[in-house]
């Protein structure tokens, strides 16, 4: 019988689960990912986690919980860098110890560490590591899985690139064309941007209305290297290096007609990143530009006001007045 392995749909799960869910299901095991986040699943990730982690690392609790008793091992994996010569936020460094000192009832815990500081040849050391630890030591078959997982996410950043969003890929949903009367960026993390019970609705919301999303999912990593290359000093951070990346590209790219970036409430990266941007946006950007910061107890209607306002500045600037700025004087020096 093969052995159940539980991936919690938090963190980086819209980023690199078709790659683990292959190379896992080519050794041979069953992988069984949580559904989609739901009150229950927020409300246990807030009980089992510390008060002060952000909105993400609740979220990823309440999944890990979710899955507790329908596995025989969970993937937590120890992400301390997903690139050379930049770290990933140090709460995905920790997880495994939040998760296996605050959730109950758990099983064995599979929490590997990645880490491609230094090489990406250490991807294949981890996942041989992955391997042994689930009893899987033919390296014929562990080759195969990881020659398979590396195309299966090939084809997975491919569809998305095509400005597919991971989540719809992940469910094979077929990429659905609609009239569109404007298009945005939408900066933010994949599991703000892609988790439909955190962020509300936002993409559904903006596709209702005719408005086409750029996401840095979306952007060649070529593209967020080269603008952030502009900075004073090289980025260390994977995930502020996409935001600060994406948001510089969508502000000089004239196509774009505005721009949205969501963020978490006590998120480190977010806060200087976010800083940076929205500082970037008030001196430079003149279209519309607005930040959404949510946690646990961001409700529906305040948010769905923020929302509206920014489609009424969007539809008053493409009908009427496209040369003013959306900010007004910048009060930034230079």
């Amino acid at each position: 019988m093969a052995v159940k392995v539980g991936i919690p749909r938090g963190m980086y799960f819209y980023k690199y689960y078709p790659f683990i869910q292959t190379f896992l299901t080519e050794l041979g095991a069953e992988v069984v990912p949580s559904p989609e986040t739901t009150k229950e699943i927020l409300d246990k990730g807030v009980l089992y986690s510390i008060d002060d982690a952000c909105l993400p690392v609740k979220v990823y609790h309440g999944h890990a919980y979710n899955l507790r008793d329908k596995v025989d091992r969970m993937l937590v994996p120890r992400l301390t860098s997903v690139s050379k010569g930049e770290y990933i936020c140090p709460k995905f460094g920790g997880l495994p110890e939040m998760i296996k000192y605050s959730v109950p009832d758990l099983p064995p815990l599979i929490d590997t560490e990645i880490n491609l500081i230094k090489n990406q040849r250490e991807l294949v050391k981890a996942l041989y590591k992955m391997a042994f630890s689930l009893k899987f030591k033919n390296p014929v078959r562990i080759n195969k899985g990881i020659s398979a997982a590396m195309k299966a996410n090939r084809e997975f950043e491919a569809a998305v690139h095509k400005g597919n969003t991971p989540d719809y890929v992940i469910a094979a949903i077929p990429h659905m064309s609609y009239k569109t009367k404007a298009r945005i960026g939408l900066i933010g993390h994949p599991y703000l941007l892609y988790d439909n019970f955190v962020n509300m609705g936002l993409i559904k919301k903006l596709r209702e209305r005719g408005i086409d999303i750029i996401t840095p999912d979306m952007l060649d990593p070529h593209i967020i290297n080269e603008r952030c290359m502009e900075l004073s000093k090289r980025m260390f951070w994977s995930s502020g290096k996409d935001l600060i990346g994406s948001a510089l590209y969508i502000m000089d790219n004239s196509s774009i007609d505005g721009m949205l970036a969501i963020t978490a409430f006590g998120c480190g990266v977010d806060s200087l990143a976010g800083e940076f941007i929205e500082k970037q946006a008030r001196k430079y950007y003149k279209k519309p530009f607005m930040v959404l910061n949510i946690d646990e107890h961001t409700g529906d209607a305040g948010f769905n006001t923020r929302i509206e306002a920014f489609f009424d500045l969007l539809d008053w600037r493409n009908t009427n007045a496209s040369y003013l700025s959306a900010h007004g004087r910048s009060i930034y020096s230079s």
